[in-house]
C-alpha cells in the first residue's frame, strides 16, 4: 500500500493546532524524545471532536460487541466470564484517566484493578476520580509498562483499551510481554484500532469518506474551532505521525495475526470504523443532538459503513477475548 509522508492535511491541521494552542505551546514538544513525545501529547490531550463522543457511535460499538446497544463491553465481560468468581486481578494497559478501570472495579470478583500509563497527569487524574467513587481496590502506576517490574503470572486478565496499537513490535511483545504475566488461563481482553500502520488509510476508505463528506450540508461540517469547513479527509503524513506521537498505530497491523498465533480465540467482533473514525475527525461535535436530521445522517453514515465493511472485508477495530 502506498505511504503519504507529507500531505495537505498536515499543514491544514497545523494550521489550526497552532491557533488553537499557540506557537510556542505546539512546538514545545518536537525537542522531546520520541517517548516523551508520546506523553507529553497524552498529558495535554483536550476534550476534542472524535467519533467517540457521539452517544449512537457508542451505542453502536456496544451492539457490535456485547449484541445490545446499552450494555457496555465491561459488563458484558464480567457478566460472561467472571460472575460468581472472586478473589481475581485486573491490568489495565495504557488505561489513561481510569474511566474503564472504575468499571470493571464496581464489581466484587475483583480484589484489585491496576492501571499503569506513561501520562502522568492522566494518573493524577484516574486516583483523583477513584478516590472521589471511594474504589479502593484501585491501584495506578506511572511508567513505562515494557519495563515495569509486575510479577510473572500474577494477573487474571489483562485489558487494552485502544492502547495496544501504542506498542511496537507486536507478535514479540504479546507473546514475550503480555503473555507471562497472565495467570494459567487467564484472560486478555482487547477493545482495539487494528487498521493501516501510522493511519495510512486506504484509497478505497478515503473515497468513500469524501464521498459521504460531500452530501453533509456545511453546518455539519463546522470544524471545532467553530469558524471553518471540513470539506476533505486526507491521509495523514507518516513525518507528522512521528513528530506528533511516535507510538501512534505504530504496528497496528500486526495485532490481529499476533493474537491469533499467541493466544487462543474465545470471541472476536469486528467493530469497523473504517469510515467513521476518518469521517467525523473534528467534526463528531455537530452531531450530538437530537435532531431528526442528524439521526437520520448518523444512520445513513453506518449504513454506508456497514456496507463499505462488506465490500472489503476488513476491519479497522476489533473487540475480542482471548486466553492463554
Amino acid at each position: 500500500m502506498a505511504k503519504t509522508y507529507l500531505s495537505v492535511g498536515d499543514f491544514i491541521d497545523l494550521y489550526y493546532k497552532i491557533g488553537q494552542k499557540g506557537y510556542s505551546k505546539f512546538f514545545s514538544k518536537f525537542s522531546l524524545s520520541g517517548k516523551q513525545r508520546t506523553a507529553t501529547k497524552w498529558n495535554n490531550a483536550a476534550g476534542g471532536s472524535d467519533f467517540w463522543v457521539i452517544p449512537e457511535v457508542r451505542a453502536r460499538w456496544n451492539q457490535k460487541c456485547t449484541g445490545d446497544a446499552n450494555l457496555t463491553y465491561e459488563d458484558y465481560v464480567v457478566q460472561k466470564y467472571f460472575e460468581g468468581k472472586n478473589g481475581l486481578r485486573l491490568l489495565s494497559v495504557g488505561c489513561g484517566a481510569g474511566a474503564r478501570d472504575r468499571k470493571f472495579a464496581k464489581y466484587d470478583c475483583f480484589d484489585s484493578v491496576e492501571g499503569i500509563d506513561l501520562a502522568g497527569n492522566l494518573i493524577r487524574q484516574a486516583e483523583s476520580e477513584a478516590l472521589n467513587q471511594n474504589l479502593k481496590k484501585i491501584k495506578y502506576h506511572e511508567g513505562n509498562f515494557l519495563n515495569y517490574p509486575f510479577e510473572p503470572q500474577s494477573f487474571d486478565a489483562i485489558l487494552f483499551n485502544s492502547s495496544l496499537h501504542h506498542f511496537n513490535n507486536i507478535d514479540l511483545f504479546l507473546s514475550k510481554r503480555v503473555k507471562p504475566l497472565l495467570k494459567p488461563d487467564g484472560y486478555l481482553i482487547v477493545f482495539e484500532y487494528v487498521g493501516p500502520k501510522r493511519l495510512q488509510w486506504t484509497k478505497k476508505q478515503l473515497f468513500e469518506v469524501n464521498r459521504l463528506l460531500k452530501t453533509l450540508p456545511d453546518v455539519y461540517k463546522l470544524r471545532s474551532n467553530g469558524k471553518s469547513i471540513r470539506n476533505k479527509a486526507y491521509r495523514p503524513g507518516i513525518l507528522r505521525m512521528k513528530l506528533v506521537d511516535p507510538s501512534e498505530a505504530v504496528d497496528s497491523e500486526s495485532i490481529v495475526p499476533a493474537l491469533h498465533k499467541h493466544y487462543q480465540i474465545i470471541e472476536e467482533h469486528q467493530l469497523g470504523w473504517n469510515i467513521t473514525h476518518v469521517l467525523f475527525k473534528d467534526i463528531a461535535h455537530n452531531f450530538v443532538n437530537d435532531k431528526a436530521e442528524t439521526k437520520q445522517l448518523i444512520a445513513e453514515i453506518f449504513d454506508a459503513e456497514d456496507k463499505f465493511l462488506e465490500q472489503t472485508v476488513s476491519s479497522d477495530a476489533i473487540f475480542g477475548v482471548y486466553q492463554k
